[in-house]
Formats: C-alpha cells, structure tokens, sequence
C-alpha cells in the first residue's frame, strides 16, 4: 500500500499527498476519521519512540496543514524525548493562520498536560503572557479537555491556568473563556473550587474580568449556580460599563429561555428585583 510504504520510509510528501486525495471538497483536509487512523497507522508502523518523534517532527515542520495537524499530536506523545523542542515547536503552529491547526495544538497541548503535568505546567503557563491571542486562547481550550479528567488535585492549576487570561481584551480569548472553558469546562468537573475563585475574582474591578464571570453564568453549567450566587449577581447588575451591561443581558435572556422559574423569581425585564 503506497501510504504505509511512505509512512515505512519517511516520506512526508508522498504521504500527504495520498491524505489529500482524500480530503472534502468543502475543507482543505481529509476527515477527522482519515487523519485519526494515520495517526493509528503512523504509530503501528514505526514502532519505536524515537521513530514516531522522527516522524512527527517531520510532519509538524511540513508548512502543510494535515502534517502540522497529525505532527503536533505525534511531538505530544513523545514529548519526553525533547521537552523543550516539543514546546517550541507547538508554541509556533498554536499562532497557525489555520484554525484547524489552531485546535489539533491545543489538544496536543492537553495531551502533554495530562501526561506530563507537573513537568509542563510552568513552561505552558507562560504561554498566558504570550503576545499571540492564538497562542493565549490555546491555553483555554487546552484547560478545558483537560478538566475532564475530573482530578481533583489540579483543580486549582488549572483555574491558576486560566486566571491571568480573565482581564485579557482579545475577542478570540474572551469567546474561549468564560462560557467555553470555564462555564462548560471547570464548572462542571470542579465547582466547588471554580465557585469558591468566583468570589475572588468579582472583587476585581476588571470590566474584562466582570464580563467574564457573566459569560460564566450564561452556560448551561452556570445557570444551575445562579440562584446561590445572586449577591454575586449584585455586583455584576450593578456594574454600568457597557461592556458587562451585554455580558448581563445576554446572560439574562439566555436564563430566561432555559430557565424561566428562576428568571421569573429574580429577574423582571431583564432586571434584578429585590
């Protein structure tokens, strides 16, 4: 088969050529499917850690959209074999022009956390304080796969993560945040510590900050903690900036589709009634 026997001798070139041939005529790439079972084949076929590292080294550094895509989960797996290479590398395909590339990054960057959490944890927090918001909101996402694992010590590394990306001002790192990672990730897996850091992080007189924990109350999640936050909510309703006057009432309009009881309770024309 003349895929495997390029995969067999390194052929990137070769090798993609075949994955595009069987990309969709509406995207650039092949199908989720395609790419998982080259990676499966990549893996199977090369055997060792060091080959497969090769490879995705290869792939990663390829300027080709499905190469970057399977080469950064390939670095991920093996990033023992070259921490700091692994980081560098990832750090430049997070700040991709392609958004696919953008989300393949930051599952690899999941991947390394999980297994390589402590070791990794320093190095990617710096990636908060990057100059890319591509590179800022990769650590979002990154953040909520993997709150998934429900570990309970990371709870608090992982808000920790996220904290100093509460205040930033990039619309493509806000979206990621507060509803994303944060309502639908970290609050479902650790609310008790996510709630506990809410009442921290309403005292900073942050308009960034303040949209965000409305954003967090406007997911599924955290509609379900409205009620036992309604001092919270205070602040919030009370804040005139317009930016977190929209973060409310979209928040608000949302609860009333989802949740007309606890609307009709609290809430009065978009309006807290006490």
């Amino acid at each position: 088969m003349e895929l495997e026997q390029s995969i067999l001798s390194k052929d990137v070139q070769c090798m993609l050529n075949k994955l595009k041939s069987q990309a969709t005529n509406h995207a650039e790439t092949p199908k989720q499917a395609v790419k998982n079972k080259a990676l499966k084949m990549i893996k199977k076929l090369l055997v060792t850690k060091e080959s497969i590292y090769d490879f995705g080294m290869l792939l990663a550094n390829s300027n080709d959209i499905t190469g970057e895509e399977l080469g950064s989960i390939l670095i991920a797996e093996q990033f023992e074999i070259n921490p700091k290479e692994v980081n560098n590398t990832l750090l430049i395909l997070a700040d991709s022009d392609h958004w696919e590339v953008r989300e393949w990054v930051a599952s690899a960057c999941s991947i390394i956390l999980v297994n390589h959490f402590h070791e990794y944890y320093q190095t990617f927090y710096e990636w908060t304080n990057n100059e890319s918001p591509n590179v800022r909101r990769a650590v979002t996402v990154a953040v909520k796969y993997v709150s998934k694992l429900k570990n309970q010590e990371m709870a608090n590394q992982l808000i920790d993560l996220i904290e100093p990306l509460l205040s930033d001002q990039n619309p493509y790192v806000k979206k990621n945040l507060g509803a994303f990672a944060i309502g639908d990730g970290l609050l479902i897996y650790y609310p008790n510590q996510v709630m506990e850091r809410m009442n921290d992080w309403i005292k900073i007189d942050d308009e960034n900050v303040r949209w965000n924990i409305a954003k967090i109350f406007s997911s599924a999640e955290g509609m379900k903690y409205i009620e036992d936050s309604i001092e919270l909510f205070k602040v919030l309703a009370s804040d005139s900036r317009p930016t977190v006057k929209r973060a409310m009432k979209s928040t608000i309009n949302g609860l009333k589709k989802r949740n007309l009881e606890i609307y009709s309770k609290y809430f009065e024309e978009g309006d807290l009634t006490f």
